[in-house]
C-alpha cells in the first residue's frame, strides 16, 4: 500500500509543476545566453575598442595641432655694466615674461607609413569583429547542445514515469491475484522489487534532470531553473533540408577560423609594406604663430614684444640604423610566408573536419531512424506482452524484460537524437550558420 501511495503522489506533484513551470524556447534560451555571456561581452567589448582605434587620427594622417602659454615671474637684485660703461643697480627688480603660440604639423610623405598604419588599424578592427563572431557562435553552439541535453532528460522523466506505471499496475495484479490465492508469494515479491527499482530510477532521472536545469540556467543567465524546454525540435533538427547548398563554399566564405587565418596574412603583408617604407625619408611641414611679451626694470630694454608667422618644412632620412631596419623587413617578409603557411594549414585542416563532420551526421541521422525504429518495435512488443500477462499467457519474467527492452530502445533512440544534433551543430558551426 505505501508503494501505491508514492506513486500517486509523485505522478500528482510531476503532472502539477510540468502545468505550472514555463516553456522556455530555444531561441529565448540563446538570445538570454547572448546576453548574458561573458567570454562574449569580452570579446565586444576588445571590438569596441579595435573599432574606436582604427581611425585616421591614431595612423596619423590628421595635422597636428598644439597650443601653447606660459608666463614667468621674477624679482632679484641687478648689478648691470653696459657696453658704454654706464651701470645699474636695481635692488627687488621685476620682470615679466608671456608667451602663446598656434603650431600645426602635417607629415607630406613616409614611403606609405601612415597609410599602410591605418591599414592596419583597420585589420584589427576586422580580427576583433571576427573574434567576436567566434565567441558568439561558440555560446550558440553550447546552448543548442545543452538544450537538446535538456529536452532528452525531460523525455527521460516521461519515460521512467511510464515504466514505473507499468511495474505499479504489475505489482497491484500480483497483490490482487496473490490475495485470492492465485499466485506465489515469489510473484508479489518480485513485482514489488522491480518496483521499487524503477521508483529509484525515476528518483535518479529526474535529479540528473533537475541539476542539468540549474546547470543550464546558470550558462544562459537566468535566475532561476523553474521552466520547461521544448522536445519538438529535436525531430525536425536530425535532418539535412536546412544545411546550405554548397557546405565547402559556406567554409570558404563564412568560416570565422579561417577568416581569421585569411586575416592574418593580410596583416602581415601590411607590416612587410610598414617596414619597406622605412627606405624612404619623411617629409613634413610645420607652421606657428606666437606672441612673446617681457617686461623687466633693469636691463637695457625695459619691454619687448614679438609676433608673427613662421613656417617650414622638414626632412628626415635614417642613413644607418646597425642594419636593425633591414632585419625587421626580412622578418617581416618571413612573417607573410608564415602566415601563409597558417592560412593554408587552417584551409586543408577546417575542409577535412567538414567532410568528416558530415560523414558523421549522415551516419548519425541513419542510427537514429534505426533507433526509432527499434524502440517502435521494443513498444508493441511491449504492449503485447502486457496483455498476455493481463491474460495469464506471459510470465511475469518475460513482462519485465520486455519493459527493460522498451527502456534501453528509448534510452538508445534519445542517445541517437542526441548525436545526432550535436552533430548538425558541428556542420553548421563549420560553414559559419549558426550566428543567421
Amino acid at each position: 500500500m505505501s508503494n501505491r501511495i508514492f506513486i500517486g503522489i509523485a505522478t500528482v506533484l510531476l503532472t502539477w509543476n510540468t502545468q505550472a513551470q514555463e516553456v522556455l524556447a530555444l531561441d529565448q534560451a540563446i538570445a538570454t545566453a547572448l546576453e548574458h555571456n561573458h567570454n562574449l561581452k569580452i570579446a565586444e567589448l576588445s571590438s569596441q575598442q579595435a573599432a574606436n582605434a582604427a581611425t585616421m587620427g591614431n595612423a596619423g594622417m590628421l595635422p597636428n595641432v598644439v597650443a601653447l602659454a606660459g608666463a614667468n615671474v621674477s624679482q632679484q637684485n641687478s648689478n648691470l655694466e653696459f657696453a658704454t660703461g654706464q651701470t645699474q643697480d636695481v635692488e627687488g627688480a621685476q620682470s615679466l615674461s608671456q608667451n602663446m603660440s598656434l603650431g600645426i604639423s602635417q607629415t607630406l610623405f613616409a614611403g606609405g607609413r601612415i597609410q599602410h598604419s591605418y591599414a592596419l588599424l583597420k585589420t584589427a578592427e576586422q580580427s576583433a569583429s571576427l573574434a567576436e563572431q567566434q565567441a558568439m557562435e561558440s555560446t550558440i553552439a553550447m546552448v543548442w547542445s545543452q538544450y537538446t541535453g535538456l529536452a532528452l532528460l525531460q523525455r527521460s522523466v516521461v519515460t521512467a514515469q511510464q515504466v514505473l506505471l507499468f511495474s505499479s499496475q504489475r505489482y497491484e495484479r500480483a497483490m490482487l491475484t496473490n490475495s485470492l490465492g492465485g499466485s506465489n508469494t515469489t510473484e508479489r515479491l518480485s513485482a514489488e522489487v522491480d518496483l521499487n527499482r524503477d521508483s529509484i530510477n525515476l528518483l535518479e532521472v529526474q535529479a540528473q534532470y533537475q541539476l542539468a536545469k540549474n546547470s543550464f540556467a546558470t550558462y544562459i543567465g537566468r535566475e532561476d531553473s523553474d521552466f520547461l524546454v521544448e522536445e519538438s525540435g529535436i525531430t525536425d533538427a536530425i535532418n539535412a533540408t536546412d544545411l546550405p547548398d554548397d557546405l565547402l563554399a559556406n567554409l570558404r566564405e563564412n568560416n570565422s577560423a579561417l577568416l581569421l587565418a585569411q586575416t592574418s596574412v593580410n596583416a602581415a603583408s601590411l607590416q612587410e609594406k610598414l617596414q619597406q617604407s622605412t627606405l624612404f625619408p619623411t617629409i613634413a611641414a610645420q607652421a606657428s604663430y606666437g606672441l612673446n611679451q617681457s617686461q623687466a626694470e633693469a636691463g637695457f630694454l625695459t619691454a619687448s614684444q614679438q609676433q608673427g608667422l613662421n613656417a617650414g618644412i622638414s626632412l628626415q632620412y635614417n642613413l644607418f640604423s646597425g642594419f636593425q631596419s633591414k632585419t625587421q623587413r626580412q622578418n617581416a617578409a618571413l612573417e607573410v610566408l608564415k602566415a601563409q603557411e597558417q592560412l593554408d594549414q587552417v584551409s586543408e585542416t577546417l575542409e577535412n573536419t567538414l567532410a568528416n563532420a558530415m560523414d558523421v551526421f549522415n551516419n548519425a541521422i541513419k542510427i537514429a531512424a534505426i533507433e526509432t525504429k527499434n524502440m517502435e518495435v521494443a513498444e508493441r512488443r511491449l504492449m503485447r506482452m502486457s496483455e498476455l500477462h493481463a491474460l495469464g499467457k506471459a510470465s511475469s519474467l518475460e513482462l519485465r524484460e520486455a519493459q527493460i527492452a522498451w527502456l534501453n530502445a528509448k534510452n538508445g533512440m534519445y542517445s541517437a537524437h542526441f548525436q545526432a544534433v550535436n552533430a548538425k551543430i558541428t556542420v553548421l558551426a563549420l560553414v559559419g550558420s549558426l550566428g543567421t
